[in-house]
């Protein structure tokens, strides 16, 4: 073999190896860090349900934001959820309120143990949420806690009426309909309404997923809106 030969071998040879080495080594680090082999492809449910909770972590949790939110996770799905779940002992209260909102539309009974330590947030919304989702798994036991809650729960005008609703509660709430009434929800309808005008059409979903949209009271009922405290 001539010597020009037998370098070119052996420089092909040197380079097939580090190419080898190069391709392990990627392969190594894309294993060890399962998000980076997802780069540039769809994030996973989890990266998105935190990315909708990342406004309230900045203070903006107005009710635009809190819609916007509940879409993103209604059109995510379940997997939500524990994102949701942990989001309940974040030390801001107002990620911890929309945590606790948002799992209306998720909650389960994975979630109920945290659900039910968070009737002890300081913080009323939270509080109050956390019935609410409880109350999605059937009527609330009358338990000392929850007794105490509906007597003596330093929020006379919010959470006290919604424990005496969650003990009562009859009603058999479909949460996937009320996803899916929600991530069909076209965001750009948002605050279309204007004094003076026709009411722009829309449908809302009730607890059970019952469907009503306002034109089909056109002409026949008077149609009152009642916005209900802490259920925006």
């Amino acid at each position: 073999m001539k010597l020009g030969t037998m370098t070119g071998a052996v420089v092909l040879l040197v380079t097939l190896f580090l190419l080898a080495a190069e391709l392990r080594a990627q392969g190594e680090a894309k294993k060890e860090s399962p998000e980076a082999s997802n780069a540039g492809s769809s994030p996973t449910p989890q990266k998105a349900a935190r990315d909708a909770l990342a406004g309230f972590e900045k203070g903006n949790g107005d009710w635009r934001a809190r819609m916007e939110a509940l879409v993103r996770l209604a059109k995510i799905g379940p997997a939500a959820a524990p994102v949701l779940v942990d989001a309940l002992k974040d030390r801001k209260p107002e990620t911890r309120e929309f945590a606790a909102q948002a799992l209306v539309l998720f909650a389960d009974r994975a979630a109920q143990p945290d659900l039910e330590r968070a009737l002890a947030d300081p913080k009323p919304g939270v509080r109050l949420y956390a019935i609410q989702a409880l109350s999605m798994l059937g009527p609330l036991p009358r338990t000392k806690e929850n007794e105490r809650i509906l007597r003596s729960d330093p929020n006379f005008w919010c959470v006290r009426p919604m424990m005496a609703a969650a003990v009562e509660r009859a009603d058999r709430p479909n949460q996937a309909e009320i996803r899916k009434a929600l991530a069909d929800y076209d965001l750009r309808k948002m605050d279309s309404a204007r004094v003076g005008e026709l009411a722009p059409d829309f449908t809302l979903a009730d607890f059970t997923g019952k469907t009503y949209r306002l034109s089909q009271f056109r002409g026949k009922k008077t149609v009152v809106l009642r916005f209900i405290l802490y259920d925006y």
